[in-house]
């Protein structure tokens, strides 16, 4: 009897912000990517390179290093979501940072070319427009990637995006 083949198709392509700036910011960084990676057998598609950010909206001021991945899932939005929560969760995030600093941020900044408005998750990311941290390293690997609302390209926001806060790949 043959053995029944594997299906490894992706429905899905989300785009997936990491950060980091609490310890070993590299580890937690590298922590996430290995459990991506263990969500979706060859999950992770392409991912930028690191980048060290000043910090936005965080009391603390160090640095945070940002990354993006592009990764094929066939996980559901709500499904992710909640496997991204227990990878921050595992790494050890609490609840109290959610505006602080943090060992490991987790985001999904688009999800297919869907407009999802949900309690705990709107996607494109609501501030991905605004944010060098994201739209930089999300440039690198996506550049022509059309943001639905905004209806421009990553690299368009990136070019019309103020200088306000410092990002320098590493």
């Amino acid at each position: 009897m043959p053995r029944p083949k594997l299906n490894l198709e992706r429905d899905h392509i989300a785009f997936i912000g990491l950060g980091s700036n609490l310890g070993d910011r590299q580890m937690f960084i590298s922590y996430g990517i290995k459990r991506l990676a263990r969500l979706d057998l060859s999950g992770i598609g392409a991912f930028s390179g690191l980048y060290a950010t000043e910090p936005v909206d965080v009391e603390d001021r160090t640095p945070f290093l940002n990354m993006v991945l592009k990764f094929h899932t066939s996980l559901d939005i709500e499904t992710l979501l909640n496997n991204l929560q227990c990878i921050e969760k595992d790494a050890g995030r609490t609840e109290e940072q959610s505006k602080k600093s943090r060992v490991l941020d987790v985001d999904i900044l688009f999800f297919d070319n869907d407009i999802i408005t949900m309690d705990d998750l709107i996607v494109p990311h609501p501030e991905v427009h605004k944010r060098r941290f994201m739209l930089e390293p999300l440039a690198e690997i996506a550049g022509d990637l059309v943001h639905p609302v905004k209806n421009k390209t990553i690299q368009q926001l990136l070019d019309e995006c103020p200088k306000t806060h410092w990002v320098k790949r590493l």
